[in-house]
């Protein structure tokens, strides 16, 4: 009884040692924290802190341990001494074993409520500090000198403290302390996993581990809250035997892996054993192992250093041999020698590849049509650049500003501008690795040439700006294009030369994507519609002149000669030529006309019948004229009554109206009658004494 209760004492005195130890490294690490900016450092902490109820509730539990032995120890001095059997009081059942009962109620109990306390803090943390991380952005902390040396100093005190407790917990009175030691391990992890993060940072050889140490400690505690749970669920099923305490929850079997990692060794030799049939453990060789095992792991490790004394640079590749951050020389492809890591390094570069930056606006990335009237990018980049010719001639006369250049009416020099976005690929190469390597420093994470490649997108943009800012809207749009990305080439060439001195050389650069802003779009569309419906209405306009001229003159060709001819024309009656010149011309036109056999050809056909036509009418009527006039002549009278006659029958042609003479009229075909006819028509008087003439 003595012996368990000096036991339990001492079990207590170490968690209490324990507590203060992990409250002094959480203490040490959120201090350093909160003053560093390093909030990998801060949730780190946190972690720490969680490990300071498993300190605690151990301590109570062994201290109930040892009040348990202590009344035990009473209870059987007492039951073997007088006063037990001379005792006037009736004793309840339980009355004596009141520590024992409440040692039960604990390991029943509150070591389960701690562990879902433990595990539901770790859990619940992990996740909302994964969530934060992921909506925030990395920065580098300070003070990463005092974070390698707090990380060192917390890490060694965790380790030595966890390997004393754990060995303590081989003894089967003080197992619980397994749960201690796997806490002040986690306290040596992370510390170990800051000051690595930070080394490898402030010596310039990655940023990845720093960058991401936010992630790790994030995922160390839901990876840890998680098997709480899951020992926690495992331990409701697990079946007990009357006095035995079963490990708690929070007792983590993968840091106590690392607390002790002999018992590690123990396991796989048993496991095996068991495989293989026999003692496997017994025999030389595995003896032997085990003897050296840290020597072998010792030879392991420095045989993997001394291969990093071996790079190999890709025939694509170009390196740097950099010492003490200090550089040594240019390296080609190839296997190379160097010192082993952290004395020498080589930082190599595919700089036989072919980059490439961006200036301007980037496409989106959906796989649909690139319009202007679609939306391109979300944050798009218009440039400056001058309005086209046509709307610089629209724009109203002002009044010209002092320096001659054109300003408004009111005095105030003012100028048209346009905005247009573009994509401006640059492709470039390394031709200096050394210049390049100059250029700017690794940036922290998976991209270190991040720095360098703003640096030379910087530089590319302010140059391509600056130069499609002389060029007008229609040019951009497709005129010169071509020769403006040429230009593009050989000035970014030029300023990466002058300005950053980068041993870079452009092998192309493009200008592709332009287009205006999106509500501004079906203005162009309209001129383009406006091209589209004057070419179309030339087409038709052509359409109908070849109409017109083959159905006038037969075919397009001829027409074309009888104009010219019509031309030549017009030029000869311009300039004063002889009519008879003139008359040939006219000749030759109306053949050409006539040979061509169309419209005009059959005007000019019908024209000439008509001419005909009508001068034999008229040398007809002349005729008749002449005939009339020699038979007036021959007898004047009987004219005349035949034209009336004739003017009689043509005004009753068709009319049934009957016209005779008179009755007592009688005529005589000698033309002696004196009586006078219906016309009051009286012919002559006879010449003659009988009448006759």
């Amino acid at each position: 009884m003595t012996a368990d209760y000096l036991s339990y004492k001492r079990a207590t005195t170490v968690s209490l040692i324990g507590l203060v130890i992990q409250a002094a490294l959480a203490g040490a690490m959120l201090a350093y924290g909160i003053y560093g900016a390093d909030p990998a450092a801060r949730w780190a902490s946190f972690a720490m802190l969680l490990g300071l109820p498993v300190w605690g509730s151990l301590a109570l539990v062994f201290n109930q341990h040892k009040l348990e032995r202590l009344e035990a120890a009473e209870a059987e001095a007492y039951r073997g001494s007088a006063a037990a059997a001379s005792t006037v009081f009736e004793e309840r059942p339980g009355d004596e074993n009141a520590q024992a009962n409440r040692l039960a109620w604990m390991h029943r109990w509150f070591l389960p409520a701690v562990s879902l306390l433990v595990g539901g803090a770790l859990l619940g943390l992990g996740v909302y500090f994964w969530q934060t991380v992921a909506k925030s952005e990395f920065t580098r902390p300070q003070f990463q000198g005092w974070a390698i040396a707090l990380g060192v100093g917390i890490a060694v005190i965790g380790f030595i403290f966890a390997r004393f407790v754990a060995g303590m917990a081989k003894q089967k009175v003080w197992s619980l302390l397994n749960a201690g030691a796997a806490s002040a391990v986690a306290c040596a992890l992370f510390g170990a996993a800051v000051s690595l993060a930070h080394f490898l940072s402030l010596a310039g050889l990655s940023d990845a581990l720093l960058s991401r140490m936010r992630y790790v400690v994030a995922g160390a505690m839901v990876v840890l809250g998680a098997e709480v749970f899951f020992h926690f669920l495992r331990l409701l099923y697990t079946p007990r035997r009357q006095g035995e305490y079963l490990r708690p929850a929070f007792d983590s079997r993968l840091l106590a892996f690392l607390a002790a990692p002999d018992a590690v060794a123990k396991s796989i030799g048993e496991a095996v054993n068991y495989q293989f049939g026999f003692d496997v453990s017994s025999t030389w060789f595995y003896r032997l192992v085990a003897r050296s095992f840290y020597a072998l792991v010792l030879l392991a490790i420095g045989t993997v250093w001394l291969m990093s004394a071996f790079v190999v640079v890709k025939p694509d590749e170009k390196g740097l041999l950099l010492r003490g951050g200090r550089l040594e020389s240019q390296l080609g492809p190839g296997l190379v020698t160097k010192r082993p890591w952290p004395l020498d390094s080589v930082v190599t570069f595919p700089a036989s590849a072919v980059n490439e930056i961006v200036v301007g606006t980037l496409k989106a990335g959906n796989a649909g049509p690139i319009l202007w009237t679609n939306e391109h990018s979300p944050n798009e980049l218009f440039l400056i650049v001058q309005p086209s010719v046509g709307q610089r001639s629209e724009r109203s006369e002002a009044a010209p500003g002092g320096d001659g250049s054109p300003g408004r009416a009111d005095g105030q020099v003012g100028r048209d501008l346009a905005l247009l976005a573009a994509e401006v690929p640059i492709h470039y190469t390394v031709r200096d690795m050394e210049k390049y390597h100059r250029l700017a420093q690794d940036a922290a994470g998976d991209d270190p040439e991040k720095m360098r490649r703003q640096m030379l997108e910087m530089v590319a943009s302010a140059v391509t700006i600056e130069h499609l800012a002389t060029f007008t809207v229609d040019e951009l749009l497709g005129a010169k294009r071509v020769e403006i990305a040429a230009q593009l080439r050989e000035i970014i060439q030029k300023a990466f030369d002058a300005r950053l001195n980068a041993g870079v050389e452009v092998l192309f650069v493009g200008v592709a994507g332009v287009h205006p802003e999106k509500n501004v779009s079906p203005a162009f569309e309209s001129v383009v519609q406006a091209d589209q419906q004057r070419l179309k209405f030339i087409e038709q306009a052509e359409a109908e002149r070849t109409k017109t001229l083959s159905r006038v003159a037969g075919d397009v060709r001829r027409a074309r000669e009888i104009v010219a001819g019509i031309d030549d024309l017009q030029k000869a009656q311009a300039s004063g030529a002889e009519p008879a010149a003139l008359a040939a011309q006219e000749a030759r036109i109306s053949d050409l006309i006539l040979a061509a056999g169309g419209e005009a050809a059959r005007l000019i056909a019908e024209a000439r019948a008509e001419r005909w036509r009508r001068v034999t009418d008229a040398r007809g009527a002349a005729v008749l004229g002449e005939g009339r006039l020699v038979a007036f002549l021959a007898a004047p009278g009987v004219y005349k009554l035949d034209l009336y006659l004739q003017a009689l029958r043509s005004a009753a042609r068709g009319a049934r109206v009957w016209i005779v003479p008179p009755g007592d009229t009688q005529l005589r075909l000698d033309g002696t009658a004196v009586q006078a006819d219906l016309s009051g028509f009286r012919p002559p008087a006879p010449e003659g004494p009988a009448g006759k003439r």
